[in-house]
């Protein structure tokens, strides 16, 4: 077992402990916005940043909020969607001066919409056209990432998972990977309880799914056992306060999440969400990745039942698909939007996931999920 810091000073002194090799720069930082904009200034970067709109009213991101060319995201109204990406590319594109790094600052949709506009910066098609795996691309902007949120690992993943108008799927390309990621986890200090909690689950749900494939390597799957064993100590407790101590494991596990990613696939219960996600624009990733994996007791029992302890010893209900509006109706949307996520099924199920993972059973998993 990695150990890790205790305290913030010992963080910020830690060294790179996943075995996946990444291209990203990793910071430890016990005063994050400070040291991110000064290493902006030393290498002399023309920046844009793409912030979480509900991180305004907090002080320590004011610095960030005071930038000349900032867009401000409202990740509660969706995930970001292609039509974002291509109405942020649009507004960059007219700015006097191009920016050479986009900083994605806040949770994984803040940062995915930094990703995938910084790529397509550099292609003219668009957005929905790259949703997909390791398609021809050009480079674009760098890209810096700071998660304010802690368990999503997209600070350092190459994908920038987008709604588009047929489907959830990601921009998979390793252009969208950060050059430079800043954590520093006093940054989710202020985080609503509903949302620390979210996000760490969702880091749980990546460990999990990835140990479970049966097509992720053995390094993401080393990083992985790792991964899961901080984030089942972190949710087992009550997250409804700050605590440095499990910010600091929440950022290991988070990191970890983000490494195995690159030579691992998460599965099933992705794969369920997205068709979640597609069909309820507001229903937050984590959340329907939690109600689809306590639908998936045949194919993750241990993660489903792990998941609704963890939900009990933080006060949260299991959550429902119908408060977020999914119906019966939705059913055939959502069964065959997700039809065709070969490669989440092929991770789960193996090379035969077709005799599984077919319409009939998609179907019956979606309609315990509504009925529930």
């Amino acid at each position: 077992m990695i150990r890790i810091a205790e305290d913030i000073k010992s963080f910020t002194e830690m060294q790179p402990f996943w075995r996946v090799e990444l291209p990203t720069e990793v910071v430890f930082s016990g005063d994050g916005v400070r040291e991110l904009l000064a290493k902006l200034r030393e290498r002399g970067r023309r920046a844009f940043f793409v912030v979480d709109s509900a991180l305004k009213e907090q002080p320590r991101f004011a610095p960030l909020f005071a930038q000349k060319n900032l867009f401000e995201f409202d990740a509660t109204s969706s995930e970001p969607r292609t039509s974002d990406v291509d109405s942020l590319r649009a507004e960059i594109r007219e700015l006097a001066e191009q920016p050479d790094t986009l900083v994605g600052v806040g949770g994984g949709a803040a940062m995915d919409l930094a990703k995938a506009t910084a790529v397509c910066l550099a292609n003219p098609r668009p957005a929905q056209c790259y949703q997909g795996f390791d398609m021809e691309m050009n480079k674009g902007a760098d890209v810096w990432t700071m998660p304010a949120l802690i368990g999503t690992g997209a600070e350092v993943t190459p994908i920038a998972v987008l709604r588009g108008p047929e489907r959830k799927l990601g921009i998979n390309n390793r252009y969208v990977q950060a050059e430079l990621a800043v954590i520093d986890p006093e940054l989710s200090r202020d985080a609503p309880h509903f949302n620390r909690f979210f996000t760490m689950l969702d880091s749980y749900f990546h460990h999990c799914e990835i140990l479970a494939s049966k097509t992720s390597a053995a390094d993401a799957k080393a990083d992985s056992q790792e991964g899961v064993e901080l984030a089942r100590h972190v949710l087992s407790h009550d997250l409804s306060r700050y605590s440095a101590e499990l910010a600091i494991k929440s950022a290991a596990a988070s990191l970890l999440g983000g490494s195995s990613s690159v030579t691992g696939r998460v599965g099933a219960a992705h794969a369920i969400s997205y068709g979640l996600s597609n069909c309820a624009p507001r229903l937050p990733h984590s959340v329907a990745v939690t109600i689809s994996m306590c639908a998936l007791g045949d194919v993750y029992p241990a993660g489903c039942a792990e998941t609704k302890g963890f939900l009990a010893a933080n006060g949260f209900p299991v959550p429902r698909a119908s408060n977020y509006g999914v119906t019966r109706l939705d059913i055939e949307k959502m069964t065959r939007s997700v039809l065709g996520m070969g490669k989440l099924w092929r991770s789960c199920f193996g090379e035969n996931w077709r005799a599984t993972a077919a319409r009939g059973w998609i179907e019956d998993v979606y309609k315990r999920i509504v009925k529930g």
